[in-house]
């Protein structure tokens, strides 16, 4: 096993040299003219010391204005986290550490930390767009082999997914990185040619207000700068849609069904998006009708005073009914649960002094 440097201590362009190879299997001058702001002959000068100082300096190629190509037994010289990588990928931010007092809180609860030989193959097939075999940890099982090839990276709620086009399922799908077990990139493909993704590549709008029922309303609009109307929209990709209102807590029932203050937005325009994959995940949004019958036992027949009990309940979209002496009240509701969409008609009849109360499903 091939001991590799602590990268502290070395020369951090010569670090960032072979992150990029190490990761993306490509590196250009330009790149460290970009982030280091250093000369072009002088970006060439580290990248000619860095290929010398490998114990086989012929596993990096020059190609002449593709820039510098990794070949597929490049080996790492120094220790890299991989998020620094990912975070270069997906946003461009490159780290620098600096030894400064730290006046933040750290995080006490965090996903497990990826691992670099296993991240590596991903990311250099995602530039390359050629396959990569994964195991991946599903339910029910200890890993599940994927042929896949990586479409682009992305962040939400802290943990880092990966879009990929699944080459047997011939299918797109979003994995989290922090499930895959192993990774190998297929040396054996070329570059495949894959179809639109659709969902990716198509856009959305995503209506945002604060929630109808949160105490502070006003507080929440201010907070985010919401215009008069009290809704802003976000325009987004559609397979990224629901990530991001699970990571904005934003209530998506369509009738304010979750906590106020757990989800402190609302989505406005939920029906426009009945159609976009990604919402499965996001909060509220897996709302059913359920139909059921609540017999009201301490009353006889049906008069005035019951009806406008009904109303004044918040009920009065049932059906009142009276059969063989026995009055009930035939209702539909949309709501995330059974026993929720029960619960909440139940509830507000006993406010009202509506007892013995019995639910039948017909």
């Amino acid at each position: 096993m091939i001991k590799l440097m602590d990268s502290a201590q070395a020369c951090p362009r010569h670090v960032f040299i072979d992150q990029m190879l190490y990761f993306t299997g490509r590196l250009s001058r330009s790149d460290l003219v970009s982030v280091f702001g250093v000369g072009v002959a002088t970006a060439s000068r580290d990248i000619s010391a860095f290929t010398s100082s490998l114990k086989e300096p012929d596993c990096v190629i020059s190609r002449g204005r593709e820039g510098y190509w990794a070949r597929e037994n490049y080996k790492p010289k120094f220790n890299h986290n991989p998020e620094v990588a990912l975070d270069l990928m997906t946003s461009s931010l490159v780290k620098h550490w600096v030894d400064k007092p730290n006046y933040g809180h750290n995080q006490p609860l965090s996903y497990k930390s990826l691992e670099a030989e296993v991240i590596a193959p991903i990311t250099c097939a995602l530039v390359a767009q050629k396959p990569v075999q994964l195991l991946y940890q599903t339910s029910g099982n200890n890993g599940l082999e994927r042929l896949v090839v990586p479409i682009a990276l992305f962040v939400a709620s802290g943990f880092r997914y990966v879009r990929v086009y699944e080459i047997n399922r011939q299918r797109f799908i979003t994995l989290k990185l922090t499930r895959v077990i192993s990774s190998s990139l297929d040396t054996q493909s070329q570059r495949i040619t894959i179809p639109v993704d659709e969902e990716w590549s198509r856009q959305v709008i995503l209506s945002i207000g604060a929630h109808p029922y949160h105490p502070s309303k006003e507080s929440i609009e201010r907070d985010y700068g919401l215009p008069r109307d009290g809704i802003k929209n976000y325009s987004v990709t559609a397979g990224f849609a629901g990530y991001l209102l699970a990571e904005w807590r934003v209530d998506c029932s369509g009738a304010g069904f979750l906590d106020p203050i757990q989800y402190p937005f609302t989505l406005a325009n939920r029906q426009e998006l009945e159609e976009v994959n990604s919402l499965e995940i996001a909060p509220g949004f897996q709302v059913s009708d359920y139909s059921f019958t609540v017999v009201i036992s301490s009353v006889e027949k049906i008069t005035n005073d019951l009806e406008k009990t009904i109303y004044e309940s918040g009920c009065s979209d049932g059906l009142l009914c009276e059969t063989d002496g026995a009055v009930s009240l035939r209702l539909r509701r949309t709501h995330l649960s059974l026993d929720q969409a029960i619960g909440s008609v139940l509830k507000k009849l006993s406010s009202c002094g509506l007892n013995q109360l019995k639910v039948i499903f017909q």
